[in-house]
């Protein structure tokens, strides 16, 4: 770690300034890759079923948490078992082999040292912190997981929980929408389906989004798919 007391209270200065949740988080995660010399940041928050919405990431790429979001969170036994931990937990992957979540999503990627924190609270609207490391560097130590603990813990009593996905009901347009979506639709499909222009569908989009936590259209079919079926 490199000037960990220095970056620490920036990053609980960033905290504090107040920026919408989603720049904040990402503001974290850089300042968390720099203290603790990891190569990708991911950060969820919980939605009432688990670790699943708004997710942010640097060096990762948007299309592999689409990827997540659509096939290997079914798959993923890794970390509902981190989760249960409650806490800063340490894990380093097999070079071969595996499950299919390590094999076709983590190894591609190069994640093979993690270090995962989740929040002793649990519950909707929880952040988790996650960093990875590749293969050429070291595993996390367990001096790294005390000193990532204690941010976590600190981050979680000072920044406000993201409010529950979904908290805010689903219009009964938003949730047609939201519908038309989970069975692949397509925009100019779903408009004149529903006799609305493409502008105020978009409209109605941005608010489902914006409810439900979900960052782009797979995330809020998985939203309908898990609250509505």
């Amino acid at each position: 770690m490199t000037n960990t007391h220095a970056l620490a209270s920036e990053a609980i200065d960033i905290v504090l300034a107040g920026a919408p949740q989603r720049v904040t988080r990402l503001e974290l995660g850089a300042i968390l890759r720099r203290m603790f010399g990891a190569d990708i940041f991911v950060s969820y928050v919980n939605d009432g079923t688990g670790p699943y919405a708004d997710p942010v990431e640097l060096n990762m790429g948007a299309g592999r948490l689409e990827a997540y979001d659509r096939h290997f969170r079914f798959v993923d036994r890794l970390t509902p078992q981190l989760y249960s931990a409650g806490t800063a937990v340490t894990v380093t992957v097999d070079r071969a082999g595996g499950d299919e979540f390590v094999a076709d999503f983590l190894r591609p990627q190069d994640m093979r040292h993690g270090l995962n924190y989740f929040p002793r609270s649990g519950g909707s609207g929880g952040i988790d912190l996650r960093l990875w490391r590749g293969r050429r560097a070291r595993a996390f130590t367990e001096a790294e997981a005390e000193s990532f603990r204690a941010f976590g813990d600190l981050l979680a009593r000072v920044l406000p929980k993201q409010p529950k996905p979904g908290s805010a009901a689903l219009t009964p347009r938003e949730l047609q929408i939201a519908e038309l979506i989970a069975h692949g639709e397509g925009d100019k499909q779903i408009a004149q389906q529903l006799g609305i222009s493409l502008p105020t569908l978009r409209t109605h989009l941005g608010h489902a989004f914006e409810k439900t936590g979900s960052a782009n259209r797979v995330s809020l079919a998985g939203y309908y798919f898990r609250h509505h079926q």
